[in-house]
This record gives structure tokens, sequence and C-alpha cells, in this order.
């Protein structure tokens, strides 16, 4: 059987995936780490059937930008590019990135509170990043600011989820991705915030199921 991959976005780590990883009991699951709390974990074991990437924000960029043969792509909060280039543009604004990584030297714990509130996950403490995991966040603050990536040629069958009242990704990213990517679909919940996968995990796992039971 098809096997799922899971990659969480910045400020999370991959336990936040586990109650899906879960609710697939009968699939090969494989959960990624971007490394902010412990070692990175990229490296995927065979599967026979071939894998479905699942990401949350950062995680459904990064998944897209693998070499991998993707089945299929479902993404809560994606993007291909996440600052605006120009002020006229849809993004988010540099300076609100410049302000993350300003402070992120000086008081981690503060920054990522700020951000897991934004996200919709008030009463989630932030964990203490390693020394790593700190060059880490501020990379990928980087890459954020920068000018993201651009759409493949020939992606696999996507679904982007998306929460009209994400704080963090405004809504017309996720419609300028759909539109990239050929043939995508996007599907928007009126509620839900950037944690939407988290904090609202029934609905978003059955339009999952319907997704991946479509899949060739």
């Amino acid at each position: 059987m098809t096997g799922l991959v899971f990659l969480h976005g910045w400020g999370f780590g991959p336990e936040a995936w586990s109650p899906w990883a879960d609710a697939f009991p009968e699939r090969p699951v494989a959960l990624l780490d971007a490394g902010y709390y412990g070692p990175e974990r990229y490296a995927l074991p065979p599967c026979p059937d071939g894998w479905i990437g699942i990401g949350h924000s950062l995680g459904f960029a990064r998944l897209l930008a693998m070499d991998i043969p993707w089945r299929g792509l479902l993404g809560f909060g994606g993007f291909l590019r996440f600052c605006a280039p120009e002020p006229t543009c849809c993004g988010v604004p540099h300076t609100t990135v410049d302000a993350m990584i300003d402070r992120l030297e000086g008081d981690p714990t503060d920054v990522l509170r700020r951000f897991l509130r934004r996200c919709g996950m008030n009463g989630m403490s932030p964990r203490q990043p390693t020394a790593e995991g700190l060059s880490r966040l501020r990379r990928d603050l980087l890459f954020l600011r920068g000018p993201g990536l651009s759409a493949p040629a020939g992606p696999p069958p996507t679904l982007l989820i998306h929460a009209a009242d994400d704080r963090i990704v405004p809504l017309s990213l996720a419609e300028e991705t759909c539109a990239a990517l050929k043939g995508a679909r996007l599907a928007t919940l009126e509620r839900g915030g950037h944690a939407l996968p988290f904090l609202h995990m029934g609905p978003c796992l059955s339009m999952c199921r319907e997704f991946l039971h479509g899949l060739p």
C-alpha cells in the first residue's frame, strides 16, 4: 500500500503529526524532522508502492522540492512563495520575517511563543530548540524571506487545504500556489487558523481520505 510521509512546518516538530500517523495504521508512515529540536531526519525507507507527501506550511514546500516521485501531495497552509516580492503583490512583508530573525538569537522562546499564538495554538508552550536547531530556524526564516520555489513542470496530483482566517499564510498565497501547480485543487475552510490540521483534524482527515481514495 502507498505510504504517507508527513513533514511539519517552521517552529513545529514531527510529533505534531503523531495523531495523523495513528489514523492510518494500515499504511507505511514516515515522520520527517526539520531538526529544530533534535537531529534532522529526511531519509525515507523503501516503500514498493511509493509515497504520498503530506506537509504543513514550509513542510509542503520542502516535500514539493524533494527529488521523490510522489504519488500525490497534500498541503495544509501551503505555499511556493512566502514573502511578497513587491508591496503590491500578495504575501507576507519582508519586515515581518526580518523582525523574527532579529529577535530569534536573543529570545527564541519568545519568538516561538508569539508564532504559535498567531497559529492559533494559544495554550501550547514552545519547546527549547537545540543550538543546531536554532541555526536551522534562522536558515529557514531566510529561505522564507527569499524568492521561494518555482512550480515543477509536472507536479503530482495535489490538494491544498487552507483556512480563510490563517494569520500566517494568507489565502491569496494558497490561491497563487494552486494556480501555479497544474491540476492542483484548493479546498478552503472558513475557520481553522494556520494550525488547521492539528486543531481541526476531523474535517481535514475526511478531506485527506477522500483525496487518497481518488488517487490512481
